[in-house]
């Protein structure tokens, strides 16, 4: 069952940060906006570069899913 549920949480964040990667909805300018004026944050830290992050993670999340799903017993 925990092999489900690992699965299924690697799905949801790979989709997750498939929509951020993707700019649905202006996701990467509100993340921006909102770190924008936080202590310590660069000025690198730019909406293009957070959707190539997150591109970056979406892949690596969800190619962990298919390869769980091909190693997993039928």
């Amino acid at each position: 069952m925990t092999a489900w549920a690992e699965l299924g949480w690697g799905l949801v964040c790979g989709a997750a940060m498939l929509a951020v990667a993707s700019n649905y909805r202006d996701i990467a300018w509100r993340i921006h906006g909102f770190m924008s004026n936080t202590v310590g944050v660069n000025r690198l830290l730019t909406p293009a570069v957070i959707r190539v992050v997150c591109g970056v993670l979406a892949t690596a999340s969800l190619v962990s899913v298919a390869v769980g799903l091909a190693r997993s017993p039928s």
